[in-house]
C-alpha cells in the first residue's frame, strides 16, 4: 500500500506500508484538505499527537510541514516498524517517537501538552466515545490546541462543549472530519456525539 506526503518539505514522497485487512489510511486528498483548513500556524513548531496512526501519514505530513515533534500511537507492531523505518528514511527520527500499544493505555504515559491531535480510530471500534473523555485529562492537550477527528459520516457529528469549541465539519465520501479547538484548561469540558 502506497500513499504520498501531501505537503511541506517532503511533498510527493511515497509512504509505503504493509497491506493487511482493515487498514484504512487517510487519503492524500483528505490530509491536504485538513492541513489547509487548520492552517500552517496550527502545525509549524508544534507538538503533535497522531493517535491510531496506521501508516503514520498524518504525523509524517505534519513533520514535513514543520512540526517540532510528533508522537505516534499504534497498536499494530508491523505498522509501528514501518513508521519507524520511514521516519529514519526521511531523517525525521530525531523529531518523533512511535509508541506501540492501545491508545487508551498509552495516553497516560505520554508527555502531553500537545498543540495538535489527530484521532482516526477504526470505524467499527467504538473507541471514539471513550477517546472524547480521555482528551480531557489534565496536561494532555494544550490551551488553544487543535484536535482533528476522522470517523464514519453516518455515525453523527461530534459536538464539543465546555473547554472545546467547534471549528469545522467536512465530509469526504463515507468519512467525516471534525475539527475542534481547546480553550483554557481551567474551563470544565465535555464532548458528546449525536447518534
Amino acid at each position: 500500500m502506497t500513499t504520498r506526503i501531501s505537503g511541506g518539505q517532503h511533498r510527493g514522497r511515497s509512504i509505503k506500508a504493509p497491506t493487511f485487512g482493515g487498514l484504512r489510511p487517510t487519503s492524500e486528498r483528505v490530509r491536504a484538505a485538513v492541513f489547509s483548513i487548520i492552517g500552517p500556524d496550527a502545525v509549524e513548531g508544534k507538538r503533535v499527537l497522531d493517535l491510531y496512526a496506521g501508516t503514520g501519514a498524518l504525523g509524517i505530513d505534519a513533520l514535513s510541514r514543520g512540526a517540532a515533534w510528533v508522537d505516534f500511537v499504534e497498536r499494530d507492531g508491523r505498522m509501528c516498524r514501518a513508521i519507524r523505518g520511514l521516519l529514519k528514511q526521511l531523517s525525521m527520527d530525531e523529531s518523533a517517537r512511535v509508541h506501540t500499544g492501545q491508545v487508551r493505555k498509552a495516553l497516560p504515559r505520554l508527555e502531553g501538552d500537545y498543540d495538535l491531535v489527530f484521532a482516526d480510530p477504526p470505524y467499527e471500534s467504538g473507541e471514539l466515545v471513550n477517546l472524547l473523555d480521555d482528551l480531557e485529562a489534565p496536561g494532555l492537550v494544550a490551551d488553544e490546541a487543535t484536535v482533528v477527528f476522522e470517523y464514519r459520516s453516518n455515525s453523527g457529528p461530534i459536538e464539543p462543549t465546555g473547554r472545546f469549541s467547534h471549528i469545522s465539519d467536512r465530509k469526504y465520501g463515507d468519512t467525516l472530519v471534525t475539527i475542534i479547538k481547546a480553550g483554557p484548561t481551567d474551563a470544565k469540558s465535555s464532548l458528546s456525539r449525536n447518534i
